[in-house]
């Protein structure tokens, strides 16, 4: 029996590289994605390209047209999939447009990632869960932060770092 993943934001750049990779391990794939970049940044950010292209590549792939925020609706996906992992990769990505919609930027990135998890909880508590971001979010900070490189990970160069 396959696995089952749930990846929310699949058609963005983060979102599809997760369907890409897990489609080679076997997995069978859920996305969700509403295309809201082409919202937030016009024609440009519209990745419905994106979209197509993982419905053509990715046989065990069905995309889901749902707004995060909508919480009955990830409630009731949750219920019905049960995935065995979630990769929440969907948000609002420009802290510069933050300012522009606050309240719209909190629902998203907030309200969108409790909901899901609260679904999961409610309806799926043995799903793993990974939350993945790029650190566009949080500006400039965590790139002056000093790191080094381990052998399977990053850490801190000095265990006494404060922000």
């Amino acid at each position: 029996m396959m696995k089952t993943m749930l990846v929310t934001g699949s058609a963005g750049l983060i979102g599809s590289e997760v369907c890409f990779y897990f489609h080679e391990q076997g997995w069978c794939l859920h996305g969700i994605d509403n295309n809201m970049r082409s919202v937030f940044f016009g024609p440009a950010g519209d990745t419905r390209w994106n979209q197509k292209r993982l419905k053509k590549e990715i046989h065990h792939y069905t995309h889901h047209n749902l707004d995060i925020r909508n919480r009955s609706r990830i409630l009731s996906l949750i219920k019905k999939l049960r995935p065995q992992a979630l990769v929440h990769a969907a948000s609002q990505p420009s802290h510069d447009k933050a300012v522009q919609i606050p309240f719209d930027d909190f629902e998203i990135n907030a309200l969108g990632t409790l909901n899901l998890l609260e679904a999961c909880r409610r309806f799926s508590p043995e799903t793993i869960f990974v939350f993945l971001s790029t650190n566009k979010v949080y500006g400039d900070g965590p790139n002056r932060i000093p790191l080094k490189e381990l052998p399977s990970r990053w850490d801190y160069a000095d265990k006494n770092y404060e922000n």
